[in-house]
């Protein structure tokens, strides 16, 4: 038989010594950051942007070929363009003036490549627009 070194209510006094979960009909909860518990270890939240690019499938090599993948893919889960936040290559964005767009290519960490249906353009990420 193996000894316990306290029983279950000296560990309950020194839980409750400690801090103790209990809750008044008055106190708030404060849920900022419960988004971040949702993610996988090691998952940031960019690793959830929609993308063409997924395992076993190579990068294309011509705008053709990303027009082919842009064809394929689905618009839902596909997050609005916004210069602030940051893409990677295969990402898809849906632009309001261009319509839905893919990444082709990460030229810095501020410009990208994006083929759309009609057109190739530059746009820019990971900027704080002026205010």
């Amino acid at each position: 038989m193996v000894k316990k070194s306290m029983d279950d209510d000296q560990m309950m006094e020194e839980f409750d010594d400690e801090g103790s979960l209990e809750f008044d009909q008055g106190d708030e909860l404060d849920f900022t950051g419960e988004d971040e518990l949702l993610l996988e270890e090691g998952e940031e939240e960019e690793d959830l942007i929609p993308s063409v690019l997924y395992k076993g499938v190579s990068r294309p090599k011509t705008e053709d070929d990303w027009r082919q993948l842009l064809l394929e893919a689905g618009r839902e889960g596909v997050p609005t363009y916004q210069m602030g936040d940051t893409y990677r290559e295969g990402d898809l964005l849906v632009h309001p003036v261009f319509g839905l767009g893919v990444v082709s290519k990460v030229i810095s960490p501020r410009k990208m490549e994006i083929v759309f249906e009609s057109s190739k353009k530059l746009l820019a990420m990971s900027i704080t627009p002026p205010a």
